[in-house]
C-alpha cells in the first residue's frame, strides 16, 4: 500500500540521513578531483579487465555534479541513478523544517520479496553493462 503522510513535527529519519549523505557525496564529486589520486582505481579490473559493479561510480557522480547528465547515464547507470536520488534526498533534507509529505509503502510479503529480487536483477544488469562496455571497448 502507497500513502503520503506529513509529520507532525520536524523529525529526523532515514531519508533525511540519506539525504545528508547525498549532500556530501556530491559536494565532493563536484569539488575534490578523486579520480586523480595515484592510488585510485578499480584493483579487479587492472587486474583481469573486467569492471568490479562499481567501476565508473566516481565518474558518473562527477559528471552528473557537472551536467553532463547522459555521460553520468552511459558510464554507470547505477551512479546516475543513486546521483538523481542524492539529489532528492538532498531536497528532502533542506525542507526537512517544512515538514514535507512522506511517501509510505507497506508491502506484503510476497510483494517485498518481488522488489528485492528486482532490485537484484537490476544490479546484475548494471553490472553486465559494465563488463559488455569493456569488452566492446577492447576490440
Amino acid at each position: 500500500m502507497l500513502r503520503f503522510e506529513r509529520p507532525t513535527k520536524p523529525t529526523l529519519g532515514l531519508l533525511e540521513i540519506y539525504g545528508a549523505m547525498g549532500v556530501a557525496l556530491l559536494v565532493t564529486a563536484r569539488f575534490v578531483p578523486l579520480a586523480r589520486l595515484p592510488f585510485w582505481g578499480c584493483a579487479l579490473r587492472k587486474h583481469t579487465g573486467i569492471p568490479c559493479l562499481s567501476c565508473g561510480m566516481t565518474r558518473s557522480f562527477d559528471w552528473f555534479m557537472q551536467g553532463r547528465l547522459l555521460d553520468s547515464l552511459l558510464v554507470n547507470p547505477l551512479g546516475f541513478t543513486l546521483a538523481a536520488l542524492s539529489v532528492v534526498g538532498a531536497a528532502y533534507l533542506v525542507l526537512w523544517k517544512l515538514r514535507p509529505p512522506r511517501l509510505r509503502v507497506e508491502l506484503s510479503v510476497r510483494a517485498g520479496s518481488w522488489v528485492r529480487w528486482s532490485a537484484l536483477v537490476l544490479i546484475a544488469a548494471n553490472w553486465g553493462y559494465l563488463i559488455t562496455r569493456a569488452l566492446l571497448s577492447r576490440s
